[in-house]
């Protein structure tokens, strides 16, 4: 039988002076709190705070009769519920009563800081996106999770359908289908927080997503670069500026080629990497380090054709591998500045690509390995950090960490490119002498 009593703790004191008194469950042997709505002040207490306001006390039994009779109701049910599971159901004994409510909108902004808090900027940015145009939809600030049912679904869908794109751009074909599978996943989470089917607690009955089926997205445009265009890139003479650096133009071919020669490292992982050692760059790949138990960790090996650059951006303060958060705020701002300049390579007409883009060297290393190099897939996929963990989880357990092999691919893959940096001094242009000179 699980018993109650209503405690006050010194440690629990607020900068208000007041308590709030908790309520303490012992079921098998285990003690769980739950808060409760009464708030006292140390002259509701004793010296050793146990409660002497009369009133309050009466409230409080009240209370822990509602508990007791709540367990006598459920039996012999009772004896099978964790001290967990039977604080969860007391602390929905009115919501039951009284039904419940809950603000998805503000739901889903509180997980959002959460997952901010947990380094896991990448998808707090898709799930704000998706409430962004779900407030849009709906032309409200409140939005209960009762209302969302198969059929809010569709109207969501046909609104998203009927949307013009944004002035000077395509409509996508994603928006649907990567909207729709955020709003059930964050769906998905406020069922599995607020629902308790063990105990019989059901706040959040519905499951639209069970009887519709999101668009899948087309095929992602393959964005691979030939081995013709990517020296093309390395050959491109730097542009004149007045400072080292700061031209989209040149600092877009810099950083498309140390990508390339770093197996296609995404910009949020140059931007944050911090460890640089014995001529090797490790870091946890920011995509997918939360996702699996590795954090998925990888080190790739400078490489000679690769180092003039590693070197052009390295921070002197050692703070981090490179000093690109010197110069942007956040991997947005360093990320955007990069495909502008991406935009006007790809425009000339030695390159000629269409929407060239940072993330075709990562596509580009891949597909050269493969298809050109013969460098087996699973190589590939871990040298990319691609590896799916569930499928080589009990394999992994008998293999070390050996980088061996990634080396040897990325060793490869630039001797087949011939990749040639050159000189990376850039033409600067000095305002009082006629004649430009290279500085570092």
């Amino acid at each position: 039988m699980a018993t109650f009593k209503a405690v006050v703790f010194k440690h629990h004191k607020k900068e208000d002076g007041t308590y709030n008194v908790k309520i303490r469950i012992t079921h098998n042997r285990v003690m769980k709190y739950c808060s409760s709505t009464y708030f006292v002040t140390k002259d509701d207490l004793t010296k050793g705070l146990k409660l002497k306001n009369q009133s309050i006390v009466d409230d409080l039994d009240i209370l822990l009769k509602k508990y007791r009779d709540a367990c006598n109701e459920m039996g012999e049910r009772l004896k099978e519920l964790t001290a967990d599971q039977l604080q969860h159901y007391l602390e929905n004994l009115e919501i039951r009563k009284t039904g419940f409510h809950l603000d998805f909108f503000k739901y889903g902004r509180d997980k959002i800081k959460e997952l901010q808090s947990k380094d896991r900027a990448g998808n707090a940015k898709t799930y704000n996106v998706m409430l962004n145009s779900l407030e849009d939809f709906t032309q409200r600030s409140v939005l209960d999770v009762s209302e969302i049912n198969l059929g809010f679904i569709k109207k969501y869908v046909s609104w998203l359908e009927s949307k013009p794109a944004r002035p000077k751009r395509e409509k996508g074909e994603r928006a649907v289908g990567l909207y729709l599978s955020n709003l059930r996943a964050l769906h998905n989470m406020a069922k599995d927080e607020y629902n308790n089917e063990d105990i019989g607690v059901i706040n959040i009955p519905l499951s639209p997503f069970k009887n519709f089926k999101i668009p899948k997205p087309p095929v992602t445009r393959k964005r691979a670069v030939s081995v013709e265009t990517i020296k093309a890139i390395a050959s491109l003479p730097y542009v004149e500026v007045i400072q080292p650096g700061m031209n989209r133009f040149n600092f877009a071919k810099d950083l498309f080629l140390l990508s390339f020669g770093l197996i296609g490292m995404n910009t949020v992982d140059l931007f944050h990497c911090d460890k640089i050692e014995a001529g090797r760059i490790t870091y946890n790949r920011t995509k997918t380090k939360n996702r699996r138990e590795d954090k998925a960790e990888i080190s790739i090996k400078i490489e000679p054709q690769i180092l003039p650059l590693v070197e052009k951006y390295r921070d002197k303060t050692g703070k981090r591998v490179f000093n690109f958060y010197q110069h942007y705020i956040n991997p947005d701002t360093f990320s955007s500045a990069i495909n502008r300049g991406l935009k006007k390579i790809g425009a000339l007409e030695s390159i000629k690509v269409d929407d060239l883009e940072f993330y075709a060297a990562r596509h580009s290393w891949a597909t050269i390995a493969v298809n050109q190099v013969k460098i087996d897939k699973y190589t590939v996929h871990s040298a990319l950090n691609h590896v799916s963990e569930e499928e080589m989880k009990v394999t992994d357990i008998y293999i070390n960490k050996d980088y061996s092999l990634i080396d040897q691919a990325n060793k490869k893959v630039l001797a087949f490119v011939k990749l040639k940096i050159g000189s990376v001094q850039e033409l600067v242009r000095e305002s009082k002498k006629k004649n430009p000179q290279f500085h570092n």
